[in-house]
């Protein structure tokens, strides 16, 4: 591993160490310890069952890490958004938003493929090339209006279409939930985009001061999410997250 590698990891660890430290200082969030901001059934549970056939070996595990996300959220991620979308001009917002998009239509393009999923691979495609111009380089997106619909592929959809079952449930750090299918799929993605670096973008993101884009599109991300932790008031918000995420991975593969 060459020295800026591996200042790069150093630098990550650091900053997770400190977000861990602060979270463990704050006053532990508890399922159920507050009044429900709002019911199970306006997050999609009518009439659904927890009682699901899901592989968990490791729950005590993810049970800890969803707790650190939560702690992480309410302290430091979920404030950020909400001051991204306060003081930031919606117009500004929604230009980031679009060309973050924008960007990752090519991974798009290529988990398309792979699905042999050609309508969708074309449309994306049409999308890229329609908002790279018209758009002025992403920023706006025309293509939606013209009726080219975002749709959001990745290689742990890719191995699904390929009859991979997702195998374990696995909680990550600051990345939520996922499994052991899709963990291995976000690596592949990640190794995918540094080794295509498109028109640049991610040497010169991976240059920046605290890889500050990289952060643009974390916090972006996270103020476009209507989630927040333990507002459902039950102590069965772990396996409705974990229900839930499984449900919609399994549409998005047989969509």
């Amino acid at each position: 591993m060459n020295n800026k590698r591996m200042t790069r990891l150093i630098a990550l660890l650091a900053t997770t160490l400190v977000v861990f430290g602060s979270g463990c200082a704050a006053t532990r969030p508890k399922e159920g310890a507050e009044p429900p901001q709002r019911t199970l059934e306006s997050v999609g549970f009518q009439g659904s069952s927890i009682i699901t056939d899901v592989s968990d070996p490791w729950e005590g595990w993810n049970r800890r890490v969803y707790n650190f996300n939560a702690r992480f959220d309410r302290y430091i991620f979920a404030p950020t958004a909400e001051a991204y979308k306060r003081y930031l001009p919606k117009l500004l917002r929604m230009g980031v938003h679009n060309f973050m998009r924008n960007i990752r239509e090519v991974m798009n393009v290529g988990n398309a493929l792979l699905q042999f999923r050609l309508r969708t691979a074309a449309r994306s495609t049409g999308r890229f090339v329609v908002n790279s111009t018209l758009g002025v380089a992403g920023l706006g997106d025309p293509a939606t209006l013209m009726g080219m619909y975002y749709q959001r592929e990745d290689f742990g959809q890719t191995l699904g279409v390929w009859g991979a079952g997702p195998g374990p449930f696995i909680v990550l750090p600051l990345l939520g939930p996922s499994s052991l299918r899709d963990t291995f799929g976000l690596g592949v993605d990640y190794v995918a985009w540094t080794e295509l670096n498109i028109a640049g973008y991610g040497s010169w993101a991976r240059s920046q001061f605290l890889f500050w884009p990289t952060l643009l599109y974390a916090v972006d991300t996270r103020a476009n999410i209507d989630f927040r932790y333990y507002e459902l008031g039950t102590i069965y918000e772990y396996i409705w997250v974990r229900k839930l995420y499984l449900e919609v991975r399994e549409f998005e593969i047989k969509r």
